[in-house]
């Protein structure tokens, strides 16, 4: 190329002219120009592209790599707060169980302080409390029963028990009987309508903290749980130090006021850490999960090495290699800029043809990270021991579907199955003959249903059908194959195992998702109190009994 701009920039002046100027040219003085110099100059020239390349290359990287710790930190946010989300609806369900103790309708309160004394064993609860509508502690577990307990100190919070007659959740607050950092739950306890007590329970930070010990971090990652105030109650490092004080000032501006977000921020040790949040639909409560940027940052120094070794590579050759790895290079990037662009659509990443190893690297980062957001993708969606829909999944579809149907005037029928001495089996052959029971039955109820219905596990040995476009004809008949189905012999299981069924057709019974899967319920547990092995459609007064097909 150098060649030919030489050739093509002056032809020179004609022979006359040659003649006419040959004595002024040998006494105009020409400029000397630098070997050294013009070589130089010439490689900068020709290294500079590639150089540049390079170092987009370079940053291409580190972004996809600062944005796939993004992705990770907030797949790993809403998996913890799935986590905790379940084990405070336990908590919460365990709750309304003995908010119906026969003891505390009938009033013997030294009972049930001894029942729930006892239920503390299996919990990860600190104490049970039953309050009054003035706040009054009646029953304490941290006191022996009669014990004189604390008139004041419980949060005002407690008090929407008695106003909405739902389930609280409060912020920390300095227990009044401890004096010590805790949190609560409150349900309320009703007698003839009436709500005459909140069951609260105290819950230690220790309590968060065990949970987040439970989960597998990556190497200095850091997990915390803040209310919805934006205080530390959980912190999987140093949680005794930080517990009880307010998340950094640029974190809780955005936490109290967004459900989910990422940015960069300090720690409360001062270490800069890219950081994702997620708060929970159903408490309140944000997860934060923080990745240590000297990692992220540590990988964009290596391969700014590389690059400066690759430039000095580039200079000693010169301007004909120099061209050749920078076209290389660019095309790997636009390769690589292919491959990124294809993780946000539905078909996995293939790793595009590069050759160069620094590139391929970001390709197979690119394919795993694909491959890891299938991966997490289904798994969010599926219960893991049947591969069934599980219920989170089977509340979208259902809300979809009933969506749909509205727009559409369209029907939809959900059926609640609950399994027959389905303990039974569990207590005499055991858990892994009960999970290989559930196996065969979500086998049956596929094989069962259309192919245009979805079956989802529930958890336990609750299961939930949707079916599409179905009226109470397709449901029954749907529900009484199911029946049959489901009451033959299973392998190694001499415990004869059936199934109860309960129908809910839209609109008849009920418009919304909590009226179907309740009226469902409700349906569900008329079956089972008539006898078991039997389905029945849901009405407002469930005129139509049990059917046994």
């Amino acid at each position: 190329m150098s060649r030919e701009i030489l050739l093509d920039a002056d032809p020179g002046p004609a022979p006359a002219a040659l003649a006419v100027g040959s004595d002024e040219r040998e006494h105009t003085p020409l400029k000397h120009y630098s070997l050294r110099n013009s070589l130089f100059v010439l490689v900068v020239v020709c290294v500079l592209p590639a150089v540049a390349v390079s170092s987009y290359l370079v940053y291409s990287n580190y972004q996809l790599r600062k944005q796939k710790t993004y992705g990770d930190t907030v797949l790993l946010a809403h998996k913890i707060s799935a986590a905790l989300d379940r084990e405070l609806s336990a908590i919460e369900s365990g709750l309304r169980v003995l908010s119906t103790a026969e003891s505390l309708r009938d009033g013997d309160l030294r009972r049930f302080h001894r029942i729930t004394r006892d239920a503390l064993k299996s919990q990860i609860v600190h104490n049970y409390l039953l309050t009054d509508r003035e706040g009054r502690q009646v029953v304490n577990t941290l006191l022996p029963f009669g014990e004189a307990l604390p008139t004041t100190g419980m949060p005002p919070e407690l008090d929407a028990v008695f106003r909405t007659g739902n389930t609280v959740l409060t912020d920390m607050f300095t227990g009044p009987l401890t004096n010590r950092p805790v949190l609560a739950m409150g349900v309320p306890v009703r007698r003839d309508e009436a709500i005459i007590y909140s069951l609260n329970i105290g819950l230690s930070p220790n309590r968060l903290n065990e949970i987040l010990a439970r989960q597998e971090l990556p190497e200095g990652w850091l997990v915390a749980i803040l209310d919805r105030a934006g205080t530390i109650v959980g912190r999987s490092r140093d949680a005794e130090r930080f517990v009880g004080q307010k998340a950094v000032p640029e974190l809780l501006e955005r936490v109290l006021y967004q459900p989910q977000g990422s940015q960069e921020v300090l720690t409360k040790e001062g270490i800069p850490v890219v950081t994702s949040f997620v708060r929970s639909p159903a408490w309140g409560w944000s997860v934060v999960i923080g990745a240590p940027k000297g990692v992220l940052e540590g990988g964009l120094y290596r391969m700014l090495t590389a690059l400066l070794i690759m430039a000095l590579v580039l200079f000693v050759i010169g301007t004909w290699l120099a061209a050749t790895l920078a076209n290389r290079v660019l095309s790997s990037v636009q390769q690589l800029n292919d491959a990124a662009l294809a993780l946000g659509g539905d078909q996995p990443v293939t790793l595009p043809a590069i050759q160069w190893r620094e590139a391929e690297a970001v390709g197979l980062a690119i394919v795993e990270a694909s491959r890891l957001m299938g991966e997490v993708k289904y798994r969010a969606y599926h219960d893991p021991l049947t591969g069934l829909a599980n219920r989170a999944f089977f509340y979208e579809l259902l809300l979809h579907q009933i969506a749909t149907a509205e727009r559409e005037i369209g029907s939809l029928a959900v059926l609640a199955i609950d399994l027959d001495n389905f303990k039974t089996v569990n207590d005499e052959a055991g858990h892994p003959a009960g999970d290989a029971l559930l196996k065969v039955v979500a086998e049956r109820i596929t094989q069962t249903m259309r192919a245009a219905d979805v079956a989802a596990r529930m958890g336990g040995d609750e299961f939930s059908i949707l079916l599409w476009n179905a009226d109470h004809a397709d449901a029954e008949d749907t529900a009484q194959r199911l029946r049959l189905a489901l009451e033959k012999p299973y392998p190694g299981v001499s415990t004869p195992v059936s199934a109860s069924i309960g129908i809910a057709v839209y609109p008849a019974a009920g418009t919304s998702l909590d009226a179907l899967l309740e009226n469902a319920d409700q349906a569900l547990y008329k079956a089972k109190r008539a006898g078991k092995n039997a389905f029945v459609h849901f009405s407002p007064a469930l005129e139509s009994g049990a059917s046994a097909g």
